[in-house]
């Protein structure tokens, strides 16, 4: 942006940075595209974000504003956004967790587009101790880590550190009661680019029902297990459906065979496709894992 008038009075007012090592830890801005504004308090506490590139198409096609104009006219409506997302969190601990103040950290999360939501899922997690109910406050943070993770670009780290999170929280907490909303993510999000879903999800059943506690949760960890192979077996049938219908050079067709297992085909295809910044640890994986499933279906293994 060109400078101009009004963009050195807007300075005189408040510190413009464009360098992206200020962005506060745990902003997932980092998953997003460029070009992202982000405005703060004299705190340094975040009180809004935006896509700027919107915001300033909508400052000139509603009100006729020149873009420094608009750029003025967002950051001082930002400036009025009130409370801080770091407020929201204290009032959060303050009411233990409470349902309303956790309603008002995801509406400002959202009024953000989304900015700050595995900064939030870290949150959740790392204060549940702090809150009435521990176990809610953990399901509350991995669904919105999931909702994140669908959410933003690609991201490998990303999906294995959701499936960590749900993995962790069933050992922690599988008699909770809230425990079942959590089977969902873990095979619709944590597990959408993982070869073979039906083995994998079948291996994270039987180390659930495996596991040696007692009583309760033992019963409840045998019941988590089984949802998430029903559940698989459904996403399953949805996979080999929509397969079925595709075009051969259908985008979308690679990843289906892989979830579905399909070994030959998924090698096959990973030959005429070609492996590129987000899908290269991915395609990686499809093909160390066909390749093994191949050679334990070979009799000469056997």
């Amino acid at each position: 942006m060109l400078p101009s008038k009004e963009l050195r009075e807007l300075s005189k007012r408040v510190d413009i940075c464009l360098s992206g090592k200020t962005t506060p830890k745990g902003c997932d801005i980092r998953f997003r595209q460029f070009y992202w504004l982000m405005v703060f308090d004299d705190q340094g506490e975040l009180l809004t974000a935006c896509r700027l590139a919107d915001r300033l198409t909508e400052q000139e096609k509603k009100f006729g504003r020149t873009l420094p104009e608009g750029l003025v006219a967002v950051v001082d409506s930002g400036l009025k956004v009130a409370p801080s997302l770091e407020e929201l969190e204290r009032r959060y601990i303050k009411a233990k967790g409470s349902t309303e103040t956790f309603e008002a950290l995801r509406e400002k999360v959202k009024a953000m587009e989304g900015v700050g939501q595995m900064r939030l899922a870290d949150f959740l997690a790392k204060t549940a101790g702090k809150t009435a109910d521990p176990g809610l406050a953990r399901v509350r943070g991995v669904l919105v880590e999931a909702a994140a993770c669908d959410r933003q670009v690609i991201n490998h780290a990303a999906y294995a550190r959701l499936r960590k999170s749900i993995d962790g929280f069933i050992k922690d907490h599988a008699g909770h009661p809230s425990a079942g909303d959590v089977i969902s993510p873990l095979a619709d999000v944590g597990l959408k680019y993982s070869f073979d879903l039906a083995a994998v999800c079948k291996a994270y059943a039987s180390t659930w029902s495996e596991a040696s506690p007692s009583g309760v949760t033992r019963g409840a960890l045998r019941k988590l297990s089984q949802q998430l192979l029903d559940h698989c077996g459904e996403e399953i049938a949805r996979a080999d459906k929509k397969l079925s219908r595709m075009k051969p050079d259908a985008y979308g067709r690679l990843r289906l065979q892989a979830r579905l297992g399909r070994a030959q085909e998924t090698l096959d295809g990973l030959k005429t496709s070609k492996s590129y910044g987000v899908f290269r640890p991915i395609h990686a994986e499809w093909r160390r894992d066909a390749a093994a499933k191949l050679s334990e279906q070979d009799p000469r293994n056997q």
